[in-house]
């Protein structure tokens, strides 16, 4: 015990308070109870919970039916009518993302059907500069939009759907390899579900994602790989120093996405491609990518970057070629 508590207490201060809130399953508004909870009773329940690298907020969902009685042992008899979550903040930091999230769905979005928050809130990693990613479903909707704006402090990125316009965009997103929606549904916070939409949507949202994205067809294979021969060949031929960083950063996301391709994994952008290449064991790229940048020369990425081609099926240069699309 005395080593997990040392881990909080090394991963958020002793500036922490702790605690429980309930919110109705059928409803928005506000938390229709709240308590303070202690360390120590944090710590007893930690460990029944997936996310517990960095819980500021985690879902008593996520705790498998079994243990449930002894999460009840910790913190008391729980209401089944209502959704918890625990939530750790600064004691001099009065934002709570859920609540923020809650009050925007209460204002905006009364007669909603179903809402996910997602991104960082819900990974547990969320920082003061972090937004409120939510995905709203409302049943009478005249188009599909996304929205950014600002909610007690909180940068809020909205994405609102219909039922059929987010199985539209999934469908669309799936073909990409990039499902945003779909991860924020199936990995996100599941705040409000109305009529039993947001469970069901939640469930397909998982099976697509577990089933991975379409193969890959001979030709987006052949135009990856000649994309990233085409710039690995800029690489190799730098002769000015700053040249061959501005190379090797779009190198990194074309060999990072062919190796995903490969292996037929979701892609994404940004710090979403570097956390989808540590999922699938390919942290040489990135680490030999980040060699070069430290000043030790671009021979170790070179060597990384062939490797993922000769997996992908060589190098693609003589013979390549593409009819131009009818005007």
């Amino acid at each position: 015990m005395a080593g997990d508590e040392d881990e909080v207490r090394h991963a958020y201060g002793d500036n922490i308070g702790w605690r429980l809130k309930g919110y109705s399953r059928q409803h928005n508004g506000a938390s229709i109870s709240e308590r303070e909870i202690t360390r120590e009773e944090f710590v007893r329940i930690r460990p029944f919970f997936d996310a517990e690298d960095n819980p500021w907020l985690v879902d008593l969902h996520q705790v498998v039916p079994e243990a449930w009685h002894d999460v009840e042992k910790v913190l008391g008899p729980l209401d089944p009518e209502q959704d918890y979550y625990v939530t750790g903040q600064p004691l001099d930091w009065d934002k709570d993302p859920v609540q923020a999230a809650r009050e925007v769905l209460d204002e905006r979005y009364p007669l909603a059907r179903a809402a996910f928050l997602g991104g960082s809130v819900a990974s547990g990693t969320y920082t003061a500069n972090s937004d409120l990613d939510m995905v709203v479903i409302v049943h009478d909707l005249p188009g599909a939009f996304r929205e950014t704006f600002v909610h007690r402090g909180w940068p809020v990125e909205l994405f609102c759907h219909t039922v059929e316009s987010f199985q539209d965009f999934v469908a669309r997103d799936t073909k990409d390899r990039r499902p945003p929606l779909l991860h924020m549904c199936a990995e996100g916070f599941l705040m409000l579900d109305a009529d039993g939409t947001g469970q069901r949507m939640r469930a397909e949202a998982r099976v697509l994602l577990d089933a991975g994205p379409p193969p890959a067809t001979t030709t987006e294979l052949e135009d990856r790989r000649y994309g990233t021969t085409d710039l690995l060949e800029d690489l190799i031929g730098a002769r000015d120093d700053d040249e061959l960083l501005f190379v090797a950063a779009r190198l990194l996301t074309c060999v990072g996405e062919l190796a995903l391709v490969v292996q037929n994994r979701w892609l994404g952008h940004g710090k979403w491609l570097m956390r989808r290449l540590r999922d699938a064991k390919e942290d040489e790229i990135v680490d030999s990518y980040r060699a070069l940048v430290r000043g030790e020369g671009p021979e170790r990425f070179i060597a990384v970057v062939e490797h993922v081609l000769a997996a992908a099926g060589g190098r693609m240069e003589d013979g390549y070629r593409r009819n131009a699309t009818p005007r």
